[in-house]
């Protein structure tokens, strides 16, 4: 999780485009009667030393607003350009990001007029007391480095707006963090804390808190955090809700993920309706309170994981819902969610349902249905009414047969049916040409139907351990198919057309008697049966397009 993250936040900067292309302009000694504005080092063959010579002996130090270090390697700064920065008594943004630096100069807090601060990305254990000094700082981003603690004079940036934190070693924050009465970004994630000061209740301008990935067993009251937008605290060791959560009305996201949270407060439901975003999966939960339905503005409900036995009765009023998680829990019945027509995204896998609720089929926008692992002994065939689904998933369950309306799902591209009781597929799967992947393992087909080899479009067909005993010819049709696997049938001989499947790149045979091909080919494994269907395909006079190797 930590390497995608940082993967993803990599190209983070402080400068925009507009400072960026100046400073490229400004970043190599010119100088107009204004003088340079910035320096860039990274791509400029000049020095930022010579630079600072320049600008000394053209008396323009006061111009330079922007300098920027990062990426270049450094692993210290030296006394002269500690000196330099120094002189740049009007800086109001600072990249030193992406080095390798242990120590922050206290030079730096010289800087007064400071605004932005990027020290990302570096290896820096601790943090001198003069960076307190800067009390116009907006902008800190300490991310990625190597801090245990953050000094107590971080009180001093009264000014201070963002400050990110993430990726570090933290075990508390100072209580003087509460001193920041401007801050509307916290981030502090992925680090060790245990506990939060309580001071922190009292950073009323904060609309984003994000405390995820910590130890974190409780949280001060956030009663006072009514400007809060965003409340992220996955991954932590919260049993209950922070005191006071009921009066955040403003608050659009809320991540509760991975804790041990055994109950909602029902208040919340009822007072934060502007919510959009709630994710609880993987806690304690056994009920969904039922004014959960006041979320008239939800998009995304995550309850995944928990241990759900119904759902309210209203709960089909989340209409603006469109992507909804029930996976892993204990549900019978989910006859509320067909009228939730908004809905793209919709998995139950992974609970009681003996069925899909009558009424799927309103379920017309939907894209991604997930209901594997469940008991199903039918596909309804109101499947069909679902034109825009792309991926169908249905594995493990009792399914014996499929509703010739499949072939009406026009969009799919995925289709698992793994782990079921089908004996054969209906002729009508032929006419699901967008299907990209078909996943039939783990059934008891007997045969499949030669309208297969009308899927264009296929590029992996699953079919290991079934009762198999041909394969039709048409599967040699299927030109874009890179993956073939039929492990653990009852194949005596294989059709010549296989060796059509130019694209094939893996072909899984496993466990089949092939009773009927001479046993030196069997016994030569994948490729050798291929070329042996080669040959047979060549000696019936067919023109494969291909040499003796087997190439075009």
């Amino acid at each position: 999780m930590a390497d995608k993250d940082k993967k993803k936040e990599k190209g983070f900067t402080l400068l925009n485009k507009k400072s960026k292309s100046k400073a490229k302009d400004k970043g190599k000694g010119k100088s107009d009667t204004l003088g340079p504005t910035s320096f860039i080092q990274k791509g400029n063959s000049q020095s930022f030393n010579d630079f600072m010579i320049q600008l000394i002996q053209i008396k323009k130090l006061e111009s330079v607003l922007v300098l920027d270090l990062s990426r270049i390697k450094l692993v210290e700064i030296t006394d002269e350009t500690k000196n330099h920065i120094r002189s740049l008594r009007n800086l109001t943004m600072l990249n030193l990001y992406g080095n390798k630096l242990r120590l922050v100069p206290p030079e730096i807090g010289t800087l007064v007029h400071l605004k932005a601060l990027g020290l990302n990305e570096n290896s820096i254990a601790e943090l001198p007391r003069e960076l307190g000094n800067l009390s116009s700082l907006t902008l800190l981003d300490l991310r990625y480095n190597k801090l245990t603690t953050i000094p107590s004079e971080i009180k001093g940036m009264v000014n201070l707006k963002k400050l990110f934190l993430r990726f570090n070693k933290l075990t508390r924050l100072p209580n003087e963090i509460g001193a920041l009465s401007a801050l509307e970004v916290l981030s502090v994630r992925n680090n060790k804390l245990s506990e939060l000061p309580e001071t922190v209740s009292q950073l009323i301008q904060l609309e984003v808190l994000d405390l995820q990935h910590n130890s974190l067993v409780n949280l001060p009251s956030l009663r006072m955090l009514t400007k809060l937008t965003s409340l992220d605290v996955q991954y932590n060791g919260l049993t209950a809700l922070a005191e006071g959560i009921e009066a955040l009305v403003n608050l659009k996201g809320l991540q509760l993920k991975y804790n041990q949270i055994r109950e909602l407060k029902e208040a919340m439901f009822t007072n934060c309706v502007k919510l959009e975003e709630l994710d609880v999966e993987g806690n304690r939960l056994t009920v969904i309170p039922a004014p959960i339905c006041n979320l008239i503005k939800l998009t995304k409900l995550y309850f995944s994981r928990n241990a759900i036995r119904e759902l309210p009765d209203a709960f089909g009023s989340l209409t603006t819902l469109e992507e909804l998680y029930l996976n892993n829990n204990q549900l019978t019945q989910i006859s509320q969610i067909v009228s939730l027509t908004n809905l793209r995204v919709l998995n139950i896998s992974n609970n009681n349902l003996t069925s899909l609720p009558t009424g799927i089929g309103n379920l017309t926008l939907l894209k991604e249905l997930s209901a594997g692992s469940n008991t199903f002994n039918c596909l309804l065939p109101e499947i069909g009414r679902l034109k825009l689904l792309s991926n169908l998933d249905l594995n493990d369950n009792n399914i014996p047969s499929l509703p010739a309306e499949i072939a009406m799902l026009s969009s799919l591209q995925v289709l698992n049916l793994e782990g079921n009781k089908l004996i054969e597929l209906p002729p009508e799967i032929g006419r699901i040409t967008t299907l990209e992947r078909l996943s039939l393992g783990f059934n008891e087909l007997i045969s499949l139907s030669p309208e297969i080899g009308k899927l264009k479009n296929l590029t992996e067909l699953r079919l290991d351990e079934n009762k198999l005993q041909v394969l039709p010819r048409e599967l040699g049709s299927l030109v874009l198919l890179e993956l073939l696997s039929f492990n653990e049938n009852a194949i005596n001989d294989l059709p010549c057309e296989l060796y059509l499947l130019d694209k094939l790149r893996q072909l899984s045979l496993d466990n089949n008697p092939l009773n009927d091909m001479p046993p030196n080919v069997v016994e030569g494994g994948p490729q050798e049966i291929f070329n042996y269907l080669g040959e047979k395909l060549k000696a019936s006079g067919v023109n494969t397009g291909k040499g003796d190797d087997g190439k075009k």
